[in-house]
């Protein structure tokens, strides 16, 4: 059973994917190409000693590398014949075969040769297990079991012929070891800063594409008022002095929406540097001059508010936050309310909270539970919207522990905000 759990650790340590096996055929090209040297000049060199065994080890071994060859020739010109662990098995299997092949040498043919032509041998046999440490660190575990099939045989044999030999051996054996699992542990350092580098490239462009949104909806949210402005200017000055107001009432209203625009667009850039700091504000005083404000465009727009302040309520927190909190929600209710509608505001004690409401009539609000959410819209709404503005609010209620809430029924809007005193 602890050999099964052993397994598994081992195979689940490093997941098979497309970049581990291409990694793999990628690094072997040179090693196949050199390995083929390798077995002639081998063949060549024995032969004198070992005859027509090493031809025929060599000539096994030639051709096999030559089909591993072919394979990655396969794997680069269609890799689509097979799954990707069909791939990584069949390299497995021919890189280990290729190392039983290789660890002949050392386990049989050693024991027929020379002095001279044995320390040949092991010199050729621990040049292999170091290329092969290089080519196939793409996979610890293949690493490991190379070098163990090729040297750990030739550590056997060489206890009986060169004791001090097979001491060096073994200590290389460790040092290759140690050296797979560096690589193998920088290897995983390297590919999680990659994936970090990935993910915050990533980032910085959904950040950028923010931006670029966020600027052209601002350019819009300009250009509308601006263009009310001009055109009604130049009607001005077609017009007499009586016949006027109602083009006055459109300017005052677009200037009005101008400063608004303005106002959250300072807060956006300057909230995470500047500190607000909350101030003792009348809280009926305030409420009513940002109705005021915003009457002029709710005029322009067709739509009246009426409003339900209660009188001597004084309430503590940042002028600039809370005029953000009111306006934006003004804003929207004038934006998404029906034509010829009224906008009710509402600010009352309740027990030891204060109540701060805004009720419009228009269509019903798709998700509540999303419309704090920064960049949502509705999607049925005509009108261009940043999806900041209730965003802003949010961040506003959770800093100075405002409850905030959402309700649409029937056509009917409401905002409500807690105000904990």
């Amino acid at each position: 059973m602890n050999y099964k759990q052993t397994f598994t650790k081992i195979k689940q340590s490093l997941p098979i994917d497309i970049s581990i096996v291409s990694s793999l055929y990628t690094l072997s090209v040179k090693s196949q190409l050199t390995a083929l040297a390798f077995v002639v000049l081998v063949t060549i060199f024995l032969y004198s000693e070992l005859s027509y065994s090493i031809v025929i080890w060599g000539s096994v071994l030639f051709v096999f590398t030559l089909c591993r060859l072919y394979s990655i020739y396969l794997f680069k010109t269609a890799q689509q014949m097979y799954s990707v662990e069909i791939w990584y098995k069949f390299f497995m299997i021919s890189s280990l075969s290729t190392a039983a092949m290789i660890s002949l040498l050392g386990t049989v043919y050693i024991h027929y040769l020379s002095d001279y032509y044995q320390l040949f041998v092991v010199a050729i046999l621990v040049a292999s297990a170091s290329v092969s440490t290089t080519s196939l660190f793409a996979d610890f575990r293949i690493a490991i079991a190379y070098i163990s099939i090729i040297l750990l045989p030739l550590i056997v044999s060489t206890i009986t012929l060169h004791f001090i030999l097979s001491i060096l051996l073994t200590l290389f054996f460790m040092s290759q070891i140690l050296m797979i699992f560096n690589n193998h542990k920088q290897g995983e350092k390297i590919k999680e800063l990659n994936d970090k580098l990935q993910n915050q490239v990533v980032n910085n462009q959904l950040l950028l594409d923010e931006n670029k949104q966020f600027i052209a909806d601002m350019v819009h949210q300009i250009r509308t008022p601006l263009s009310v402005i001009m055109t009604n200017s130049e009607l001005i000055e077609m017009k007499t002095e009586k016949q006027v107001s109602p083009n006055i009432t459109q300017i005052n209203s677009a200037i009005n929406m101008l400063s608004n625009s303005y106002e959250d667009l300072s807060y956006i850039i300057s909230n995470d540097t500047m500190e607000y700091k909350p101030i003792e504000i009348n809280f009926t005083d305030f409420t009513n001059e940002r109705v005021d404000f915003f009457e002029v465009i709710a005029q322009a727009n067709g739509k009246t508010i009426n409003r339900h302040i209660a009188r001597y309520i004084r309430v503590t927190m940042n002028d600039t936050e809370l005029e953000r909190l009111i306006d934006n929600n003004l804003s929207n209710a004038i934006k998404h309310s029906n034509d010829r509608t009224k906008i009710e505001v509402i600010l009352e004690k309740n027990n030891s909270d204060i109540l701060l409401k805004f009720i419009s009539t228009g269509k019903n609000i798709s998700d509540v539970s999303m419309i704090f959410d920064k960049n949502y819209t509705e999607t049925h709404s005509a009108k261009r919207c940043l999806g900041l503005g209730l965003s802003m609010v949010k961040t506003i209620c959770e800093k100075n522990s405002i409850d905030y809430r959402a309700h649409s029924e029937k056509g009917v809007n409401t905002f409500t905000y807690v105000f904990k005193v």
